[in-house]
């Protein structure tokens, strides 16, 4: 008897030890997202761990923000952002400059600042009468009917972006697992 409970506690033990925790998937998420900043724009200061933990607190889709932080400015590297550290161009609007956008508060020290702002946008004024990111990337406009973006293409651009993300990388499997 002994020694079938010294097998199963060996055996518990080593399966225990084997199961990753959700920190694991944590970490392995935050790498993940920074391997794909990286691999899309190498020279952006974004941290992929500020992504996550914003995306936690604000319960959404990491692949979206990223597929939207791509299109908008390359993760910071491309377009007004290279002024405004504003990854999302929260602020931006078709004539309007880089000063100007800075000078209403869309400029930030660093492109981690601009991550918090951009999802208190989506989840106040897009995330709201049963949208969703999903929805968004059929119809982007806000509570008011208005644009995301003057882009008519926007969507797709996004749905196309989103997929390859899901496509070549574990985003969408380590998040689940948190």
């Amino acid at each position: 008897m002994r020694r079938i409970l010294l097998i199963l506690t060996i055996l518990i033990t080593t399966c225990f030890n084997s199961v990753a925790s959700g920190d694991d998937y944590y970490t392995k998420l935050v790498v993940e997202v920074d391997s794909y900043i990286d691999r899309i724009s190498p020279s952006s200061k974004l941290d992929g761990k500020v992504i996550v933990d914003m995306c936690i607190k604000y319960d959404i889709d990491i692949m979206f923000v990223l597929a939207q932080g791509q299109i908008e400015s390359h993760f910071g590297t491309a377009g007004t952002a290279k002024k405004t550290n504003s990854v999302f161009n929260v602020g931006a609007f078709d004539g309007r400059s880089s000063s100007t956008q800075i000078n209403k508060g869309f400029g930030f020290t660093h492109p981690n600042e601009s991550v918090e702002p951009y999802l208190i946008l989506l989840t106040n004024n897009y995330l709201v009468n049963g949208m969703n990111t999903n929805k968004l990337m059929y119809n982007y406009v806000n509570k008011y009917g208005h644009r995301y973006a003057s882009s008519r293409g926007y969507e797709q651009m996004l749905r196309c972006v989103y997929n390859s993300i899901n496509k070549n990388t574990n985003i969408k499997q380590y998040q689940s697992l948190l």
